[in-house]
């Protein structure tokens, strides 16, 4: 059985399973080249056949995720378009008229400078207004039939949260061996934003709680646009500010947020009701301190998920904890959860985000199907896309001639050598990419985490970094316990928790810890995952005897990270970076 799972919501995705194993997967943003990419995900669809060596006419079935997405979101691209100032002219021009003096104005029409019908492929005589999501999911089954060639008797839809549930079930390590207790949380999709399940190995999920008032995203994301930055996008900016300040000069901050929402056993409700989560805080935090608000919605955050998961740890007695939704990519909270006694285990898989609910959708079916004990955990956050050699050679002839690139075989012991003086170094690797937000070496830009100085000569290259952000380091998997306080040995390999440092890694990752508190979100790397990595950094252990590197995502700031060799080659030239490993090669700016 082949199956295609689609996301073509916003950070929009494809995935191809054959008999129950993920064969590739990718987000629409990496092809599009458009962050948070809204509408179906034409391209990825094309390159995860391509990668599994399939084609359409292959496809046994499709997966779609999330029924309930309205027609105006479609129509205006909203995740991949707007800006700041768009989503506060969303709140005062469409929402506070709605909500507050009984209006219904027009969202297409307040947001017409995006509405662009080249990117909406959907028959709108099947919807009737642009809130009718009915409508739109016939639009959208009639228009996956068209692109994908096949009758609507072969496609599935499934929940929203049933999607993130099984994404992060399926690919835990321990599913097959343990009894899991799985938590989705986000901003919400299909009627719901919380779910508390429970995993028994070859069976499906069995879920205890659903809850729409698990707004803990809601009310970060709103926090995000009311400090003046992007909100679905930038809530890691406010969570890296938050360790800035603390209780004793933000405790008004904290007390705007914890009167509001709070824990009800595996669910949640209000102390005080609010019409409005926006309007509410924007009201209540108006000039309060920008790192006292990022503090106080932390601090209530890492409350409400701690108290909330104990809860369900003391209520089924399970102690190995699975997170998955937008909210899970809190590493804060996800360090404080691992923390806790009564917490053996916790398991974060790559790209929680809605970028993998087309992964849990195809899950899902196959679930559906009877067939969940053919599903195989992942092995790794590398889940496609692979280029040839001869499309590397391809990138660099078009590149290399008119840049002046000096291009030569790639060696690690040399590659090292530049890291150890100091050089910034990009990295693209051939065989897979990784999946989700996160960078795991295989579309980096690496350095030396020794020295503090290496961040401000990156921000000055490519990536323009807000200066409370950390960067990440990769660890060889041998060194961690030299690097990291990590005692219940949590599985840390996809830049999702955070875990103190130690005395010796305070010194060794100096620029890849946070630069206030210490703390890491690490990448272990093993060898089994991906060997050219840590062969790279062994090397780079070899001269220095620090076992790890500084790693960044390779992308120029606000674009998405480079999927294709040229991208690769395209970035590296407009930016200051001088070195860069592409497949075997080892390019240099002359």
């Amino acid at each position: 059985m082949i199956i295609l799972g689609i996301h073509d919501g916003h950070n929009a995705s494809a995935a191809v399973f054959v008999e129950g194993n993920l064969t590739s997967a990718a987000g629409e943003e990496r092809f599009s080249r458009e962050k948070h990419h809204y509408g179906f995900p034409f391209k990825a669809v094309t390159a995860v056949l391509n990668d599994a060596n399939l084609s359409l006419d292959d496809i046994d079935h499709v997966a779609m995720a999330t029924k309930t997405l309205p027609p105006s979101y479609f129509k205006t691209r909203r995740n991949a378009t707007f800006s700041i100032e768009d989503y506060w002219k969303e709140q005062k021009e469409y929402w506070y008229p709605k909500l507050y003096e009984g209006k219904f104005p027009s969202y297409t029409q307040i947001f017409r400078n995006h509405v662009d019908n080249t990117f909406f492929p959907y028959d709108e005589s099947l919807i009737k207004n642009e809130t009718d999501h009915e409508g739109m999911w016939a639009a959208r089954v009639k228009h996956a039939c068209k692109t994908l060639n096949i009758t609507a008797d072969k496609i599935s839809v499934h929940d929203h949260h049933t999607c993130h549930a099984y994404y992060g079930y399926l690919t835990c390590p321990d599913a097959k061996t343990k009894e899991l207790l799985v938590y989705t949380m986000d901003g919400g999709g299909d009627g719901c934003n919380g779910t508390v399940s429970i995993g028994r190995p070859g069976e499906p999920l069995e879920f205890v709680s659903r809850s729409s008032n698990c707004n803990i995203g809601r009310m970060y994301r709103y926090t995000t646009l009311l400090l003046g930055m992007r909100p679905a996008d930038h809530e890691y900016k406010l969570m890296g500010l938050a360790a800035y300040n603390n209780m004793s000069n933000a405790r008004k901050a904290y007390e705007v947020f914890a009167e509001t929402l709070r824990v009800d056993g595996l669910g949640f409700n209000y102390q005080v009701e609010i019409e409005d989560h926006f309007f509410h805080f924007k009201e209540r935090l108006e000039g309060l301190r920008f790192d006292a608000v990022a503090f106080g919605v932390q601090k209530r955050t890492e409350e409400l998920l701690v108290e909330w998961i104990k809860n369900g740890v003391v209520k089924t007695g399970l102690q190995n904890v699975v997170m998955s939704g937008g909210v899970a990519q809190n590493i804060k909270a996800n360090k404080l959860i691992w923390e806790q006694d009564g917490v053996e285990s916790l398991f974060i898989p790559p790209g929680p985000g809605d970028e993998s609910i087309s992964i849990g959708a195809a899950l899902a079916a196959i679930v559906e199907q009877g067939e969940i004990k053919s599903v195989e955990p992942v092995l790794n956050g590398y889940f496609g896309i692979s280029y040839d050699d001869d499309a590397v050679r391809i990138a660099i002839k078009k590149y290399a001639d008119s840049n002046s690139f000096e291009v030569e075989p790639m060696c690690c012991k040399k590659v090292a050598g530049y890291l150890a003086k100091g050089d910034v170094v990009a990295r693209f690797d051939t065989k897979s990419m990784e999946f989700g937000a996160r960078a795991l070496g295989n579309r980096s830009i690496i350095a030396d985490p020794r020295n503090p100085e290496v961040i401000h000569t990156i921000n000055k290259l490519v990536k323009m970094r807000d200066f409370w952000m950390p960067f990440a380091p990769s660890i060889l998997e041998e060194r961690v316990d030299d690097y990291l306080i990590n005692p219940k040995s949590i599985d840390a390999r996809y830049m999702a928790i955070g875990l103190d440092s130690t005395e010796l890694g305070k010194q060794h990752l100096a620029a890849g810890l946070h630069p206030f508190d210490r703390s890491a979100r690490p990448q272990i790397v093993r060898k089994q995952d991906n060997e050219e990595y840590y062969d790279l950094i062994s090397a780079f252990e070899a001269i220095t005897g620090v076992g790890a590197v500084l790693n960044t995502s390779f992308n120029i700031h606000g674009e998405p990270i480079v999927c294709s060799p040229n991208d690769a080659l395209d970035t590296f030239s407009r930016c200051g970076i001088k070195r860069l490993i592409i497949g075997d090669y080892l390019i240099s700016k002359a």
